[in-house]
């Protein structure tokens, strides 16, 4: 009877020591890293982790339901790591390294009487449904911001879209589509963000930023190399935004932003110091209430090529943000040529789904 009680305290504890929580932290360093994009060698997103660089249980049962063999975790500001499901069962702490980064400052000054604020960058954008990828678009594109309204128009110069033809949408009349340019999120200016949430600066290189209700930590503003960091959940799953129309229904219950400045002061975050951004979405969709929810995810990033500010818009066509493009229209391999030094390839588990389930549209 000993026996079998102690065989059952070691399966327990060999169980225990499975299934416990996973945290991501930075090498060498006691900094955890929140918002980091958990993905299967299928090219799936299986989750993300929370604020506090914390592998929920909930997402620690995904990864191991999902019978993946091996792990990509990525986030904008660390080189992408990949693990084996056995070697991330026995490594309670997961450590990323940093990007080190060193960009030229480039100064340009901005008389009075220009009107807009011109970007030009690399973007891409990939939509996932029910753990596949559905849709992937990159290109080059302007964005044109007003000085004064902050009003933005964009266009596609260039760009790549690829389909999946084997993943179905809700029907063939209702489509849910978010693969496209992202609109910068208002909170990527520290005016507006100060105004939603409260703000607290723990010393020169951290300010918390928490929920003006409840108190709960959101996210953060850090500053390194002399440069600012923002990362925030706008929507989580604990308080999911339901919206309804047209007899469908759509759970929103992940937003979360990463942006990146050419500054190390929290109060200058804005459109004008801004070098990179990701925006990473979730939502549950079924048409009718009978149906049964859809997953979709959709993961945008913008990097900063150029800048400049202008008088006058230099074209009279622009194209919708958020908007899948066809067909593709590239002459050069633009993707090869990303001069932004936060840039990585994607995970190379979706660049081998891409490639072997998405097809290029041509026409």
């Amino acid at each position: 009877m000993i026996k079998y009680k102690f065989s059952i305290i070691l399966i327990l504890l060999s169980l225990s020591s499975i299934y416990s929580q996973h945290k991501i932290k930075e090498t060498f360093s006691e900094k955890f890293v929140p918002f980091v994009e958990i993905y299967s060698e299928n090219g799936d997103l299986i989750g993300v982790s929370d604020i506090n660089g914390v592998i929920s249980l909930e997402l620690e049962n995904k990864i191991y339901n999902s019978k993946a063999t091996n792990l990509t975790f990525v986030n904008s500001l660390y080189i992408t790591s990949e693990l084996s499901i056995e070697k991330f069962k026995n490594s309670p702490i997961i450590a990323l390294d940093r990007i080190a980064i060193e960009l030229d400052e480039v100064v340009i000054s901005k008389p009075k009487t220009y009107k807009y604020l011109k970007l030009k960058g690399y973007f891409r954008s990939i939509q996932i449904n029910e753990d596949r990828p559905h849709y992937f678009i990159d290109g080059i594109a302007e964005i044109y911001i007003s000085l004064k309204s902050g009003k933005m128009k964009m266009r596609i110069i260039s760009n790549r879209s690829f389909e999946n033809k084997s993943v179905n949408q809700l029907s063939k009349n209702f489509f849910f589509m978010v693969a496209g340019v992202p609109v910068f999120n208002e909170f990527t200016n520290f005016e507006n963000l100060n105004k939603e949430y409260n703000l607290k600066t723990e010393n020169n290189l951290k300010t918390t930023i928490s929920d003006k209700i409840t108190n709960f930590e959101k996210g953060t503003i850090s500053t390194l190399d002399n440069k600012s960091n923002l990362q925030l959940e706008i929507i989580s799953t604990t308080k999911p935004k339901i919206m309804k129309a047209f007899g469908m229904e759509t759970d929103y219950n992940n937003y979360t932003i990463n942006s990146i400045y050419e500054n190390n002061e929290s109060q200058e975050i804005n459109l004008e110091n801004i070098i990179y951004f990701k925006e990473i979405r979730s939502y549950d969709i079924k048409r009718k209430q009978k149906d049964k929810f859809q997953k979709v995810e959709a993961t945008h990033e913008f990097y900063l090529l150029e800048k400049e500010y202008v008088n006058e818009l230099e074209s009279k066509q622009f194209d919708d943000f958020y908007t899948f493009k066809r067909p593709s229209k590239f002459k050069n391999k633009y993707w090869e040529k990303v001069n932004n030094q936060y840039f990585q390839p994607l995970p190379k588990s979706i660049e081998k789904y891409i490639e072997e389930n998405l097809i290029l549209i041509e026409k």
